[in-house]
């Protein structure tokens, strides 16, 4: 029976070499705690890059020939590398991540916190283990490129190459990062985020919000238990999305008919009266009027439901002593944010900005990120994302060679077999 660390070494030295980057990930981390990537913005982070990639030649060229060398570039070091890597990529996918630059007193209170769990891509141990396996895929290439070359390799090239371009460019990469949000209200114009740590930093560019719109589903309607406000059925909650005046529907046994309907309203009420009517004004509420039948009720009961705006409260219409007709507050469909940008270079640029739908503008991608929601539809403020990543074309270039790659093999198909 073959003994670890007896030559041939196979997969059981290569998981024990991949727990050892691990472990000493591990004791970084604890003793040193997340990597400053600011300490490692360009022009560092260019010269470690080129470093790297000019280190793994002279490897593959001084100690090419040693056996330990030749098993790094072989499926028994490269399979448990992956491996462990992929265990920290599961972590980072089923755990929440905060930003790089996060206060400590923002992170959960965990011990896996002081692992880097929460803060996965600038660890130790991930980052170790991307160099580690890193430096086993440039050695694998560098390996299979003196041998005999044919019209295949080409696949091979471009897959590892481009996953070797796409991890290198996003771990360097993220040090020059930029992240900032941006508050801006209507018909302003702000040239000014603020980072993660809330320190305010002048961009190169300014925005000016032209208009902020605000699009809301139709109003619900949905049965309130009095003593909790919980909605009813307790096990599957029901409510109904206002279809027009007249309709009739079943909520948790209830029967409700719209009798009116006013999109724009004004509540006035005090401890004995209370009246609803229409307001063409900023801050007017959503409110329907609804009668109402349950078993049980002497006679139907009806009123007005209102789900409320920053001036107006909420109205319930109580239909006895357990149960009430509340109006939820209104979903949005879809706000947007229409823009000039200006840069220092002199570019002019107008667009709508919507979320998942960013603006590109010279180095940046402005997103669309949240709204003044005290406010609701009346919101007249936007807060945008803008995010600057100057390495995303190598990464992007990685991941076209990575395509073209899988493309390339799916077209040649599997290598024949000599009969």
């Amino acid at each position: 029976m073959k003994k670890i660390w007896e030559h041939p070494w196979g997969y059981a030295e290569g998981f024990v070499v991949a727990a050892g980057v691990l472990l000493a990930g591990i004791l970084l981390q604890l003793a040193a705690g997340n990597i400053e990537t600011a300490l490692f913005a360009s022009p560092v982070n260019t010269i470690i890059g080129a470093l790297f990639i000019a280190g793994l030649p002279g490897v593959h060229f001084l100690f090419g020939k040693k056996r330990v060398t030749r098993w790094l570039s072989s499926v028994y070091a490269t399979i448990p590398a992956l491996a462990t890597l992929l265990l920290l990529a599961m972590i980072l996918g089923l755990i929440p991540q905060f930003a790089a630059g996060t206060p400590a007193e923002q992170l959960p209170s965990h011990p896996f916190t002081s692992l880097g769990w929460y803060r996965m891509t600038t660890s130790w141990p991930f980052v170790l283990l991307c160099f580690y396996n890193l430096t086993i895929l440039g050695l694998t290439i560098l390996r299979r490129s003196i041998r005999k070359q044919t019209w295949r390799d080409i696949g091979f090239y471009l897959n590892h190459l481009g996953l070797f371009i796409a991890l290198l460019g996003g771990i360097l990469g993220s040090a020059d990062m930029e992240r900032l949000t941006m508050t801006i209200q209507e018909g302003q114009v702000e040239w000014r985020g603020s980072l993660q740590t809330g320190e305010i930093k002048e961009l190169p560019l300014a925005i000016q919000l032209d208009t902020f719109m605000i699009e809301e589903y139709e109003p619900k309607l949905v049965i309130v238990e009095n003593e909790t406000g919980k909605m009813l059925p307790a096990s599957r909650p029901e409510s109904y999305m206002f279809e027009g005046v007249g309709k009739t529907t079943q909520l948790a046994g209830v029967t409700l008919t719209i009798t009116d309907y006013l999109p724009h309203a004004a509540i006035f009420r005090d401890s004995t009266f209370m009246n609803v009517v229409p307001m063409m004004m900023e801050g007017a509420t959503t409110a329907l009027k609804v009668k109402v039948n349950k078993p049980g009720l002497a006679q139907p009961v009806e009123g007005w439901v209102s789900n409320g705006s920053y001036l107006f409260p909420h109205i319930f219409l109580q239909i006895d002593d357990e149960t009430s007709v509340a109006m939820p507050v209104q979903e949005v469909k879809k706000y947007s944010s229409h823009v000039t940008v200006f840069t220092e270079s002199g570019v002019t640029k107008e667009a709508v900005i919507e979320v998942n739908k960013p603006l590109q503008v010279e180095d940046w991608m402005i997103y669309q990120y949240s709204y003044d929601d005290t406010k609701g539809k009346y919101s007249n403020t936007s807060v945008f994302e803008l995010v600057r990543d100057p390495w995303l074309k190598v990464v992007y270039t990685g991941i076209i060679m990575l395509l073209a790659g899988a493309l390339f093999l799916f077209i040649a198909g599997p290598k024949k077999k000599a009969s």
